[in-house]
């Protein structure tokens, strides 16, 4: 009995030393990229539709003002499968324009019920100048071709994002 007790006692220790870890690594551009020193904050914002749902979710990753990572995540769910393929026609039609932009991952995923974006940007080491020329000079988050994140989260704030530190 006493070692049944010593190997459930072990076992509890185990998983919950497991479930707690801290995430500390994103892949972008089939590359880790360590966080475990950044700060993180997950952003959502609200979207509407008729015959779906939206989800809006973001996290960003950043040193000071010097934001590093971002990985986005906006997802369509409708039984409606017009308003589906319009979702993913209109996402794969967006991420074209990064089509080669290393550092700068994009997948479109559907299923039966749900078209789901993602985006994953490593700013450290995404071309800024090949960004820039994608999206334009104006609206834009950089100073001095580095991504700031206080530019980031004043333009998101504009589409209604709202932010709160992670706790990882």
């Amino acid at each position: 009995m006493k070692k049944i007790s010593i190997i459930i006692g072990l076992f509890l220790v185990v998983i919950l030393l497991c479930g707690c870890e801290k995430k500390t690594s994103i892949i972008i551009n089939n590359e880790p990229i360590n966080t475990s020193k950044m700060e993180h904050k997950h952003c959502t914002r609200n979207g509407s539709m008729t015959s779906g749902e939206v989800v809006l979710e973001y996290d960003i990753y950043y040193t000071g003002d010097v934001l590093n990572v971002v990985q986005s995540m906006e997802r369509v769910i409708s039984d409606d499968q017009d308003i589906l393929t319009s979702y993913e026609s209109a996402y794969k039609g967006i991420h074209a324009h990064y089509e080669g932009l290393e550092y700068y991952d994009t997948e479109v995923i559907r299923n039966s019920n749900s078209v789901t974006s993602t985006i994953n940007i490593n700013y450290d080491k995404l071309d800024i100048d090949k960004l820039i020329s994608i999206e334009g000079e104006e609206d834009n988050i950089f100073i001095n071709k580095k991504a700031s994140v206080s530019k980031w989260l004043e333009l998101a704030k504009k589409f209604g994002t709202k932010c709160e530190l992670a706790e990882d």
